[in-house]
């Protein structure tokens, strides 16, 4: 039996047991991890039918994301008044409103009122279709209106994440969710092997075969491993104590999350950040994370998540309990830690939460505080991409306002990429991905800059890929400026940003 649209008392769990939801009345909709309901499929169908109907009647979001374009025009195929609703049924004299009294009381008489919701004719293919093309960027978040505590509550990226974790836990997760979600142990590996990994995901031969096994795009151009990760350079490397201060200003104290990409991909990220946060006079500390569990997440492997965010509480919490700020210069890195760890582990998750602050943003604040100098080097013209995940944590554009602050002439590009991680590395998804990210790139190419920065690695790569430009986080642009290397991105190869003229 299907509840009545809007209705937010939940399904029983079972024939005549109490509603799972009584223990739960705070989360009527089932959208917390600890709720039973979170994983029951009928009622989870029932939500989203709800929040497709108010997504429809809204339509705020229609340029956001393929999730909502696909949603929308599917809808409209499916209804069957759709061409009334529009005025198509009219002739061209009708529809410009030349009609009689007496001809229009004739339509009336025939119109077919009908109060069926065209959601309800969608499919469950339609269903898995819009789903997986969420790629959780979050961007409909801080847009729709009827967000939590609007008594409708939607919450709609979480509700795909939700319909994701219910087919991972139903049907397993498949071998390249899997494969991509274990960030640690593959870096560990490719570290070590380095010359051979990079060589072989340069290979034609070898990529058809990755596309056709793990289902990896095979034109999707790949981050490199380092032949060295960052926490085996920071352990061998010799202590450099905090300078004693000679003004009052306190001593800045912070422990640096690295990344899994920057751990492995990209060293230089959070290299960079060690020299610059140690030129400011920071006692700095590097405790031996693991992955922020947001692959996994986007998985729907939930657990699998929780379980990376125990391990990094674990290493992390003595740190933040000394009074030290948690420093991450990954964007979804820094939304998992702030978002998802309150939720997955609780008190001490708030813990952790409240320490997490995005690297650009504190070293700005260093910087507006005299803390950190300026660099006496020009750093030029700089495109700026903001990464979708820093868009939605409503702290500001810190990336681009640091480059500012460091003498930059700044354009921002706040176009999504449509990288979203390894969302744009699937075969199915790989050409969609290309697309959203043209407005992105167009920008980049209309701001002809010196150099691109961007706050999310991938996202760099996805405009690299786009441009033919090398991207560099903004901590790699201000250290160069700090040892009088500007860093430069010239275009190499063709770009795809100037086949159409920027907006």
């Amino acid at each position: 039996m299907k509840l009545p649209l809007f209705q937010s008392t939940p399904l029983q769990a079972a024939e005549g047991a109490p509603s799972a939801a009584h223990a739960h009345g705070a989360d009527p909709h089932g959208m917390a991890y600890e709720n039973p309901l979170f994983w029951n499929r009928e009622h989870a169908d029932q939500e989203i039918e709800r929040v497709f109907e108010i997504c429809n009647g809204c339509r705020l979001c229609f340029n956001l994301c393929p999730s909502f374009d696909v949603m929308f025009k599917r809808i409209d195929a499916l209804d069957p008044h759709a061409d009334e609703a529009s005025g198509k049924h009219l002739d061209a004299s009708q529809a410009q409103g030349m009609i009689e009294e007496h001809e229009a009381a004739k339509l009336l008489a025939h119109v077919e009122v009908s109060t069926d919701n065209p959601v309800k004719l969608l499919t469950r293919a339609d269903t898995d279709r819009i789903v997986g093309l969420c790629y959780e960027c979050k961007l409909c978040y801080p847009k729709c209106p009827y967000v939590p505590p609007h008594e409708f509550a939607v919450d709609f990226p979480k509700l795909m994440l939700r319909y994701k974790a219910i087919d991972a836990q139903e049907k397993g997760l498949g071998f390249r969710e899997r494969f991509l979600g274990a960030t640690d142990l593959n870096g560990a590996l490719m570290t070590k092997i380095a010359p051979v990994a990079n060589a072989m995901a340069h290979n034609a031969f070898n990529r058809m075969l990755m596309e056709k096994t793990l289902g990896i795009a095979k034109d999707r151009q790949l981050p490199d491993y380092a032949d060295q990760s960052f926490e085996t350079w920071w352990s061998r490397r010799a202590p450099v104590e905090a300078p004693l201060r000679t003004d009052e200003k306190e001593t800045p104290k912070a422990a640096l999350f690295p990344t899994c990409f920057g751990n492995y991909n990209d060293p230089e990220i959070p290299k960079a950040a060690v020299e610059v946060l140690e030129h400011a006079g920071c006692d700095l500390t590097c405790p031996e994370s693991v992955c922020c569990g947001m692959p996994k997440m986007d998985a729907g492997d939930i657990e699998g998540a929780r379980a990376l965010a125990r391990r990094n509480a674990e290493v992390l919490l003595p740190s933040v309990r000394e009074g030290r700020k948690l420093l991450s210069p990954g964007p979804s890195c820094t939304l998992m830690l702030k978002q998802e760890y309150p939720e997955l582990l609780g008190a001490e998750g708030k813990e952790l939460a409240d320490a997490t602050v995005d690297l650009s943003d504190y070293l700005l604040q260093l910087g507006r505080q005299k803390i950190l100098p300026k660099p006496a080097a020009p750093i030029g013209k700089v495109a700026f991409h903001v990464a979708c995940h820093n868009r939605v944590q409503n702290f500001g554009y810190r990336g681009r306002d640091l480059l500012k602050w460091a003498g930059g002439d700044v354009t921002l590009v706040d176009k999504c990429c449509g990288m979203d991680g390894t969302w744009g590395m699937k075969a199915e998804y790989f050409e969609e991905s290309l697309k959203v990210a043209e407005g992105a790139a167009r920008k980049v190419e209309a701001a002809e800059p010196d150099v691109v920065a961007a706050d999310c690695p991938l996202a760099g790569l996805q405009l690299k890929q786009k441009t033919g430009r090398t991207s560099f986080h903004p901590v790699k642009v201000l250290r160069a400026a700090y040892r009088g290397e500007p860093l430069r991105s010239p275009q190499v190869g063709p770009s795809d940003a100037k086949k159409k003229p920027a907006k």
